[in-house]
């Protein structure tokens, strides 16, 4: 017997030039019978009749798609799928969803240079083999699979209700939609896939990111009629449809779309934590603000993220940037501060070991939770000559924090940290910028969406009334919104594509630049190549 795994199949076909194989996470047997049932397509490569005859120890597309439990297997693959190192995990040698914003204002590998992925688009002397673009596309295109899989095939399941067969081809078509979010981001125009790879159908051609995203839209908005809102923890729900509609909506300037999409958000229930920092441990998992999250269940259940893995001090392999801890602007009058004294200075170049703590004080408090700057303490180590929590000094003098449990040592690479895809905020400051976008707003509607997100109980921001005034122009309503959004969601895999969607990469590099020049910063140099970095 030969067995063709349609994985193969895909990566064959699809895939970039790749340098290495996906690592992909070890699954438990129900998920791997799962996969194996939907992804094997079974050839015969045998004469004689009696040798005619299915696989005695092997799982078919032939012998699968019998029972409702087959049917969770299956939907259980492709929520699997999300917890590649290369979505929404990480083993720190991959390309995680925190690693999005290195390539961003918002960060770098700096202390790291030279290996870890993304390093070489954060450059901007990326190849069509870079590891982010080949290892990228294959995952995504994976999780497009399973979700094809799911889809054309549950109907033939037995014993399962239609209404439950439309809600998991529901879930299935969110999750693929989401990736195909991530694909037209990052590549523009792709394959689009909607039902499973055969041999005959291997020869994929590229579809224009419109006819995509109308497409996917219209799914998405179908979806949103069939899903219930109340569903078990970690699946897609009604709410989490329309977010992910909203996103894709507000992505491609479908100001109108967005925002019905978000008003309907709105309406479900969801709030938002009172605790910023909490929020980012696994307390904050099951709060009203969280719209849809990716599981993880550790430690010793081989299902736990390391996507927030460090050891005993801070992880040197994510900096943050001096540019974006000055985005976190005082507490006291909700203005950027003036104060340019970032430690001492010898011959031009910022000494790292003697940083100037007192600048990072009185901040917004969302930095504290977001980046580990001097002055801060590592579970009990900081402070004066020991300004990096016992980390080696961060060469930006900024490392990331959100998400890093500084108290858990032991368990950092196989932890219960749920990584959340959407939350409330996202919602609040996605709404205010498609409603200035669409240049039919009312002004203090829009200053209320964007002060319920400074005003959370712990951050206690001032409002945008008494920092910016009133009577703002649109211009001046979207630099608020972006700056918000900034220092709200940064580090949770979205900075990039805004700076993206924006048009404003030039200017990310430009910032970059500037600090590493005028500071003298051991920084990777960054360039913009024009339009061929979008």
């Amino acid at each position: 017997m030969t067995h063709i795994r349609m994985q193969e199949l895909i990566l064959l076909v699809l895939t970039l030039n790749s340098k290495k194989q996906n690592d992909m996470k070890r699954m438990n047997k129900y998920l791997t019978l799962g996969l194996l049932a939907g992804g094997l397509l079974t050839m015969t490569s045998c004469s004689d009749s009696f040798l005619q005859r299915g696989s005695l120890t092997e799982i078919s597309s032939a012998t699968f798609w019998q029972t409702p439990e087959d049917a969770m297997m299956a939907l259980t693959a492709c929520y699997d799928a999300l917890q590649s190192n290369w979505l929404y995990n990480c083993d720190q040698g991959s390309f995680g969803p925190l690693f999005l914003d290195c390539i961003s204002n918002n960060g770098g590998h700096f202390n790291w240079s030279g290996w870890v992925p993304g390093y070489d688009v954060a450059m901007g002397i990326q190849t069509p083999s870079s590891w982010i673009f080949s290892d990228y596309w294959k995952v995504c295109y994976e999780t497009v699979n399973r979700c094809n899989l799911l889809i054309s095939n549950i109907d033939h399941i037995e014993g399962l209700s239609n209404a439950d067969k439309e809600c998991y081809k529901a879930e299935a078509i969110v999750l693929r939609s989401l990736m195909y979010i991530n694909l037209t981001m990052t590549y523009q125009d792709v394959p689009y896939l909607t039902e499973p790879l055969t041999l005959g159908n291997a020869e994929c051609v590229k579809t224009d990111r419109e006819t995509i995203v109308e497409s996917v839209l219209a799914d998405l908005k179908h979806c949103v009629e069939v899903l219930p809102q109340e569903v078990d923890r970690g699946h897609v729900n009604k709410g989490a449809a329309l977010a992910i509609l909203g996103r894709l909506a507000l992505y491609n300037e479908k100001w109108e779309d967005a925002i019905a999409a978000y008003r309907e958000v709105m309406k479900l229930g969801y709030s938002l934590y009172p605790d910023y920092d909490e929020l980012f441990t696994q307390k904050g998992e099951t709060s009203d603000e969280i719209i849809f999250a990716v599981r993880y269940e550790g430690p010793g259940q081989g299902e736990g993220a390391t996507f927030n893995a460090h050891w005993n001090i801070p992880l040197e392999s994510m900096n943050g940037t001096i540019d974006l801890a000055d985005a976190f602007y005082a507490q006291s009058t909700g203005l950027k501060t003036t104060d340019t004294n970032y430690g001492v200075i010898n011959n031009g170049v910022l000494d790292i070991s003697q940083p100037n703590a007192a600048h990072y004080e009185g901040r917004d408090p969302r930095l504290y939770t977001t980046l580990f700057v001097p002055g801060m303490y590592w579970n009990g180590i900081g402070g004066e000559g020991a300004w990096y929590g016992g980390a080696s000094p961060s060469l930006s003098t900024v490392y990331v924090m959100k998400y890093f449990d500084d108290t858990d040592t032991a368990n950092s690479w196989d932890n219960g940290q749920d990584f959340y895809i959407v939350r409330y905020a996202e919602v609040l400051l996605s709404l205010a910028e498609a409603l200035v976008e669409s240049g039919s707003y009312n002004e203090a509607e829009v200053r209320n969406l964007v002060n319920q997100v400074r005003q959370r109980p712990t951050v206690n921001m001032p409002p945008v009334e008494n920092v910016e005034g009133t009577g703002l122009s649109a211009d001046q309503l979207l630099e608020i919104i972006k700056h918000e959004r900034r220092v709200e969601l940064a580090f949770e895999g979205l900075h990039l594509f805004d700076i993206y969607r924006w048009h404003e990469l030039d200017k990310a590099v430009a910032v970059i630049e500037h600090e590493r020049t005028t500071l003298g910063l051991s920084y990777e140099p960054r360039t913009y190549n024009g339009e061929r970095d979008y």
